[in-house]
């Protein structure tokens, strides 16, 4: 099992496809990978880390280091979730972060997996809880966040 960290458009078009089921829960996802992750990770502002075994991609996380850090994305493919790998990624995430809470946001359909290792595991606190800020009148939790995301309905 190897921690690599893509950085040309082949790799990070790769890493992609491993990513795209995400899009039925962020309607924008691919603009924002290619519009936003993509150059912040040419300019050295992001980075993908990407946990790989001889068969292919377990799993990738999206990190985003600056004034506030970010756990952009945390993603492991279908057929080893539930065995530690998605742990192995946000550890060293926020190993490379050097951030023990940075700010992340859960949809809806996927809290029951995260929250109790956020809470529990890394001690993740729920700043907010918006509704419709992805997805019409869907909610999206956010994680260690230290301001509201203007223009949006909070819940919480």
């Amino acid at each position: 099992m190897n921690y690599l960290f893509p950085d040309t458009i082949p790799e990070l078009y790769r890493a992609y496809t491993n990513l795209k089921p995400l899009s039925n829960l962020y309607p924008n996802f691919n603009n924002w990978y290619f519009d936003k992750v993509i150059p912040g990770i040419l300019e050295n502002k992001d980075k993908l880390i990407l946990l790989e075994n001889k068969s292919g991609i377990i799993g990738i996380s999206i990190i985003k280091k600056g004034a506030e850090n970010k756990l952009r994305c945390v993603r492991v493919n279908e057929k080893y979730q539930k065995k530690g790998y998605g742990l192995y990624l946000i550890d060293k995430s926020l190993e490379l972060l050097n951030d023990s809470k940075p700010v992340v946001t859960v949809a809806e359909e996927m809290i029951n997996q995260y929250s109790r290792i956020f809470i529990n595991r890394y001690d993740f606190d729920i700043s907010y809880v918006y509704n419709g800020i992805y997805r019409k009148s869907k909610l999206e939790y956010e994680f260690n966040g230290n301001k509201k995301i203007k223009e949006k309905t909070i819940l919480f």
